[in-house]
Order: structure tokens, then C-alpha cells, then sequence
């Protein structure tokens, strides 16, 4: 037991990365970070749009002890996304990776938390600044390394910086869910799946949240929160399929951290976690788009196992240490 118990926690550990796997991943993350920017929306280049909320009417994070509201001041968040283009560039081209990040991470939460600073907050990107977090610290800790010994750091054969930049980003991606799950039980006293087919109320709250925020009306024929007040009146009368439907998803995001053993762990979580995602943007009409996207990304990767594919067709070798 105690041999298992040992060869399971060996498997949570950097693998080998090719270099074009991390110049593939480097190029989507930096597309998610730049959208996931406070309204950016649907263009690729409004560097002349200005942000909107002048005030934290609520200060939030970071905001409760730094005044941000001078990212409001004209000129402010048009530079902001200049800078923030140009560290983009740099964190693609792989070059200044210690410049780049500290400056990616520096304008996105900046402009982040004064977006959730207005009373209100999205949770929606908060895995986006999590992961150049994981990334800066992996730079920095090399760099540091680097220069108190006087010499790259000694790792495994077969591991490079992109090993560690890869684990990292992965490790902040499967945080988000476990953190979720024991928010979840210490909100609740422990309480959360007995009380969880209350769910409902909270998606007809929420819907109406983003109405008086919007000030949009529904789509003609449907009527103000119909769709939601449907979910919540299911849910109240099959309490029991209620939870067992969040109860397996709940259990999923708890086990996450189960994708750090390889790359099959990873897609495996990372397809139920998508899942589950779709069917409760279906079903409650909540959207985790930029958490798919990095699940996506960094724990399905999906050009490796292309590439692996075709390799293990032409019986060329595995992608997995094969060199760039």
C-alpha cells in the first residue's frame, strides 16, 4: 500500500515538453490574456477605448488598498493595452520572459479588479491572471537561480524550463477547481449537497443581476427570467437528480488535481470538466468561457496529440521527447 501509495504521489511531476508545444501554447495563452481584457469584446484592436467605470463603488482585491481608478483617466487604459500588446509579443517570441510577465500580470489584474470593483464580481477570469501568475513565479525562480549560482539550474533528464512552465500553468488551472469545491463546503457548513437543489434561485438572481446591469430586455416571446424560473422550479420539485447532477460535478472538480499525473490524466479531466461546463451553460446559462479555453490549452493540448497521432502512424517516435 505504502509502495502504491509512493509510485501515485511520484507521478504529480514536471514531464517533458517539445519546444513547439510551448511556442503553440505561448501563442493561445497570449490571444485568451488580450481578450480577457475589460472590454475588448469582439475587436481585436481598440486601442483607443477608454474604461468605463470611473469609481470602485465597491473596492474589491488589490482595490481596497490601491486607488486604481486613475486606469479611468483619459489615456490611461488605451496605453495600458499598448503595454500590454507589446509584453505580449515578447511573451510569444519566448524573449525578456521576466519583463514580459511581470507586466502581463501587472495589467490584467490592475484593470481586472477595478472591473469587479463596481459591487459586483466576475469569476469568470480569475484563472487567467492565476495562470501568468504560475508562469512568473516558474521565470523568476529560474532567473533567480540563475543568478545566484551562476548557472542554469540542474534538472531531470529530459526536463527543461518548459517542463516547469507547463506543470505550473497546470497546477493553477486545476486550483481553481479545487478551491472552488472547499469554498463551496466552508460557505455552506459542510451543508452544500443537502442545500444544493437550491440552486436555481441562484440562476434566476443572477439572471436578473445581469438584466438591471445590462438593461436589456429578453428575447421577444420569451418574457423576463422564464427560462431561469423553469431551472429553479425543476430543481425545487427533483431535488434528489438535482444534486446527484452537481454532486458528480462538484466530485470532478474536486479530483482535478488527478490531471497533474501525465497527459492522459490531464485530457481525461479536462473533457469532463468541459462537460460539465457546457451543460451548465445550457442549463443555467453560466458561462466559464475563458476557464475551457485554458483547460483547452494546457491540460488537453490538442496539437500534441495530433502530432502524436501522426508520428505513431508513421511510426516516427513519440512527440513527448522527441526534440522541436
Amino acid at each position: 500500500m505504502t509502495e502504491r501509495l509512493r509510485d501515485l504521489l511520484a507521478g504529480f511531476r514536471p514531464r517533458p515538453v517539445a519546444a513547439w508545444e510551448l511556442l503553440v501554447m505561448r501563442c493561445l495563452f497570449a490571444l485568451v490574456v488580450w481578450k480577457s481584457m475589460p472590454w475588448l469584446g469582439k475587436d481585436w484592436l481598440p486601442l483607443g477605448r477608454e474604461f468605463i467605470y470611473a469609481e470602485a463603488e465597491a473596492p474589491n482585491g488589490i482595490a481596497r488598498w490601491i486607488d486604481l481608478t486613475f486606469i479611468a483617466n483619459e489615456g490611461v487604459y488605451p496605453a495600458m493595452l499598448v503595454v500590454l500588446a507589446a509584453a505580449l509579443l515578447l511573451y510569444v517570441s519566448g524573449f525578456l520572459l521576466p519583463l514580459a510577465l511581470p507586466v502581463m500580470f501587472a495589467v490584467h489584474v490592475m484593470a481586472r479588479t477595478l472591473f469587479n470593483s463596481q459591487g459586483w464580481v466576475h469569476h469568470g477570469v480569475q484563472m487567467v491572471s492565476l495562470v501568468i501568475l504560475a508562469q512568473l513565479v516558474v521565470v523568476l525562480g529560474f532567473t533567480v537561480a540563475k543568478w545566484v549560482k551562476k548557472r542554469p539550474p540542474a534538472l531531470r533528464p529530459g526536463l527543461s524550463l518548459g517542463s516547469y512552465f507547463l506543470f505550473y500553468s497546470q497546477m493553477a488551472v486545476v486550483s481553481i477547481y479545487v478551491v472552488s469545491v472547499v469554498s463551496k463546503v466552508d460557505r455552506s457548513d459542510g451543508k452544500w449537497f443537502a442545500k444544493s437543489h437550491y440552486v436555481g434561485l441562484h440562476v434566476v438572481k443572477a439572471e436578473r443581476d445581469r438584466y438591471h446591469n445590462a438593461l436589456e430586455p429578453p428575447a421577444p416571446g420569451e418574457g423576463q427570467g422564464a427560462w431561469p424560473e423553469q431551472v429553479a422550479r425543476g430543481a425545487l420539485a427533483h431535488p434528489n437528480w438535482t444534486r446527484l447532477f452537481l454532486g458528480l460535478g462538484v466530485a470532478l472538480e474536486g479530483l482535478a488535481f488527478l490531471a497533474l499525473l501525465g497527459r492522459r490524466w490531464a485530457a481525461g479531466i479536462a473533457l469532463g470538466l468541459i462537460g460539465f461546463h457546457a451543460s451548465i451553460a445550457k442549463v443555467m446559462d453560466i458561462h466559464f468561457d475563458f476557464n475551457v479555453m485554458l483547460l483547452v490549452i494546457f491540460l488537453i493540448n490538442i496539437p500534441y496529440w495530433a502530432v502524436r497521432a501522426v508520428r505513431h502512424l508513421g511510426a516516427t517516435g513519440d512527440p513527448e521527447v522527441a526534440p522541436a
